[in-house]
């Protein structure tokens, strides 16, 4: 029997796969309502494996289905799709078969290849529209959340190499983050603070910067224009043979949707979060992850930029490796931390006082706090002034974020003080 193609805008009904069972169903409704409902059988399952966090009832099992909603998906489905300009850019590249600002249609257009291990595919079988017939051209079809320009890439087997994007079913092994006009040496800040990260004893992803020259085949809709290299990170929900490893960000974790991923939470309920769901001991990882952030200036560590991780059955998760780390402060000198941190926002007020509140309302041991704190700093210094990767930090760049180390270095320090 010859497949059967449908267009995006045309879908009713999308059937929620993890990794190969069907979790449940996103139907589209008269007046643009889309209702999600989880299958009776994984209900009785107990919901494992875990799809969300923010789907599981405090007494356990599953919470009732959410209520339909008007134009938008649930928080958890919203927040596998891109954002900004890169959504901008995966419209235009599926104009006429994705409206603009419809969720329902670009989750069925990307949900083959979305982040972690869900899939959400035409429930009537049917395949998306593969192709843009008026150009009989393959189309690109994974999403990736945020608002950066990252494409998902997959590297070239056999003579000449390269990189280059899946397309229809394929699946991308690495994600390619762009050089910004904006942002200069973006590319390079970002490699050194992960090799920094790595160096500290820090859990980051394989990466590498590379030529826009090494790319090939790249759709015109996601051509930032600018020079520079770019970075490639290896994706670490996605196995050494191409399986799918769940994730979910705190976005999906909390309910909230992208566009509160500034306030919808302050940095001590990701650690409360981290302790009740991992271990009090992983928490105190995420407190050593959250003092590298504020003695490099990274201002933009909001709850998307936080993740959890479900290995094996994918029944309990463990925190991520450490991803978007940069120095935000060498382009925006004001900047501060994208969520409360003990009440306070301010790089140079998170002295002390601070960090008690944080571990207080974090309900983690205070002097364990405290100590994760003072020995991430040190660590810090032992190995961010001698660290080869830094040399690739064009030098103003490189400058503000060495200030910056400088000035924060005493503040955090003040944690060590009886």
């Amino acid at each position: 029997m010859a497949p059967v193609f449908d267009a995006p805008k045309v879908i009713q009904s999308l059937d929620v796969i993890l990794n190969t069972l069907k979790v449940g169903t996103i139907v589209r409704t008269p007046g643009d309502f889309n209702a999600f409902s989880f299958d009776q059988a994984y209900r009785e399952t107990g919901g494992f494996p875990v799809l969300s966090l923010s789907f599981r009832a405090a007494a356990g099992g599953l919470r009732k289905d959410p209520r339909p909603l008007a134009g938008t998906l649930p928080s958890f489905f919203a927040n596998l799709l891109p954002e900004e300009k890169l959504r901008e850019a995966m419209e235009r590249h599926h104009q006429g078969n994705v409206r603009p600002g419809n969720d329902f249609d670009l989750l069925a257009a990307l949900g083959a290849d979305l982040p972690g291990a869900v899939r959400v595919l035409a429930s009537n079988g049917a395949m998306v529209v593969p192709q843009d017939t008026s150009k009989n051209k393959p189309k690109a079809r994974f999403s990736l959340a945020g608002v950066q320009m990252k494409l998902s890439v997959m590297k070239n087997t056999g003579k000449g190499g390269g990189l280059t994007l899946p397309m229809d079913d394929g699946q991308g092994q690495y994600i390619a983050k762009f050089p910004s006009t904006a942002f200069p040496g973006v590319s390079e800040n970002e490699f050194a603070n992960l090799a920094l990260a790595e160096a500290i004893g820090m859990d980051v992803p394989e990466r590498e910067l590379v030529e826009n020259s090494d790319f090939d085949g790249i759709p015109e809709e996601f051509n930032t224009l600018s020079e520079g290299k770019v970075l490639l990170v290896k994706r670490f929900d996605r196995g050494a043979k191409g399986e799918r490893i769940h994730i979910e960000d705190f976005a999906q974790v909390f309910g909230a949707y992208p566009s509160r991923k500034y306030e919808g939470a302050a940095y001590h309920d990701i650690a409360s979060a981290i302790g009740i769901a991992v271990s009090p001991a992983v928490a105190l990882e995420f407190v050593r992850r959250l003092a590298l952030t504020v003695v490099t200036g990274n201002g933009d560590m909001h709850m998307k930029n936080w993740s959890l991780i479900y290995p094996g059955d994918g029944n309990k998760p463990a925190l991520a490796p450490l991803y978007d780390v940069l120095s935000t402060v060498p382009y925006i000198p004001a900047d501060a931390m994208a969520l409360s941190l003990g009440g306070e926002r301010s790089f140079k007020a998170l002295a002390a006082p601070r960090w008690k509140a944080f571990a207080n309302r974090a309900r983690l041991p205070e002097p364990a706090v405290l100590k994760a704190v003072v020995e991430t700093v040190q660590r810090v210094n032992e190995h961010w002034w001698h660290l080869p990767e830094r040399d690739a930090i064009p030098e103003k760049v490189r400058e503000r974020i060495d200030e910056h180390v400088e000035a924060l270095t005493p503040i955090l320090n003040t944690c060590a003080e009886k």
